[in-house]
């Protein structure tokens, strides 16, 4: 395969909905050039400028130009190089040059995903867990937010407090089934990263939850941290409480916190 050549695949992982909707969020001007120089640095990446010009049908000078707009579009980065190469830059792909090239399908869906999956850190997702998290980000990020998607513990915050806290998420042509996955998905990730203790959230000393709430609970402060709660109107999400708060969380919980921390 050519770089820069249209893709076919058997299987279409992302709609074309949502390919469209993904062409809107990084609001690019997408042209030949771009894409074969996408999907030459998602594959071979972090690559010099010569070396893509070299295997790509375009000259130095075009890809030069090119490479400018696109780091300047937070499609690639310029990264220093080792001594090796003189102080030249090699460059790499972001999360949003890897939507651009999902929206204007410059590689299998597949290969992009999986390089996704890598930038992310979320390894062990499938495909239908990550198009959910794509089938929401239209909503939840735009403009200059648009730079949350490079940093996956704020995108998944983003996402969930936008999930519980905006009605507005439901009515659009997203369906409930997909809503609820990606709810599911960021909570399991929050609570995955405090426990294995790579969160910037300080890991509490005991998280209890169920179906209609997950919080975390410090002894010593004798805080909350409320990942979830829908207990009533309020849908709190990703916020402290303090114990001494009477709510209808604190009722429920109270019983269960002094058996555990006795």
């Amino acid at each position: 395969m050519k770089y820069g050549e249209p893709i076919s695949s058997d299987e279409d992982l992302i709609p074309e909905s949502l390919r469209q909707e993904l062409r809107r969020l990084v609001s690019v001007d997408y042209d030949d050039v771009m894409n074969s120089m996408l999907a030459y640095i998602i594959m071979r990446g972090p690559v010099t400028l010569y070396r893509v010009s070299r295997e790509t049908p375009y000259s130095i000078s075009s890809i030069y130009k090119k490479a400018k707009y696109m780091v300047k579009n937070n499609l690639i980065l310029a990264k220093e190089s080792n001594d090796r190469l003189n102080g030249k830059h090699v460059y790499d792909v972001t999360v949003k040059g890897l939507l651009a090239c999902l929206a204007y399908r410059c590689l299998d869906d597949n290969i992009v995903l999986s390089k996704l999956r890598i930038k992310w850190n979320l390894r062990n997702y499938d495909n239908h867990k990550l198009v959910s998290i794509l089938m929401i980000l239209p909503y939840v990020v735009k403009g200059e937010s648009l730079r949350l998607i490079e940093n996956i513990d704020t995108l998944m915050i983003t996402t969930l407090s936008a999930l519980v806290n905006d009605s507005t998420i439901g009515n659009k042509l997203i369906d409930e089934i997909t809503i609820t996955n990606v709810k599911n998905v960021s909570i399991y990730y929050l609570v995955n990263s405090i426990i294995s203790n790579t969160s910037n959230i300080k890991r509490p000393d005991i998280i209890l939850g169920n179906s209609s709430f997950l919080v975390g609970y410090y002894k010593d402060s004798k805080m909350l941290y409320i990942y979830l709660c829908r207990l009533c109107e309020k849908n709190c999400a990703l916020t402290y409480s303090s114990c001494d708060n009477r709510c209808r969380l604190i009722n429920e919980l109270s019983r269960d916190i002094s058996n555990l921390v006795k």
